[in-house]
């Protein structure tokens, strides 16, 4: 059974020749967020769901995950995505995609500050999409 193994595992090892031009590497990039989708106010204890849309650049940008970070003045919010590069060209397709994601506001919380980030400007600060949603009762 042994020699059965190790047989197996050399002919294996031998059929699965990977050459250099067939090599993939990723990248995770944070694209900006083109528009969104936020309600006018929150009442506490209710769900919502906050739709975005962005653009996705090539046909190797595979979508990853919302990026949510609580800063000071607000939650920053950007869409992640995986860069697939290889030898392999990657064909544009400016396709404007949509996400969305599920937001639950908290009792202890008057106001909640939305920073959808919308890229960086000419002097490389970045500018936001800011949305101030008050929350009832």
């Amino acid at each position: 059974m042994k020699k059965l193994f190790i047989c197996l595992f050399a002919l294996l090892s031998l059929a699965c020749s990977v050459s250099d031009d067939e090599v993939q590497s990723s990248s995770v990039v944070m694209l900006p967020v083109e528009s969104t989708i936020v309600p006018d106010e929150f009442v506490f204890g209710q769900e919502y769901e906050i739709f975005l849309t962005y653009i996705r650049p090539t046909e190797c940008h595979i979508f990853k995950d919302i990026y949510s970070n609580i800063e000071p003045d607000g939650y920053m919010i950007a869409v992640m995505n995986t860069v697939f590069t290889g030898s392999n060209g990657c064909a544009t397709t400016n396709e404007i995609v949509e996400k969305s994601f599920t937001f639950k506001p908290a009792r202890d919380k008057n106001t909640y500050v939305f920073k959808f980030w919308h890229g960086s400007n000419d002097a490389g600060e970045d500018e936001y999409l800011i949305f101030e949603v008050p929350v009832v009762d």
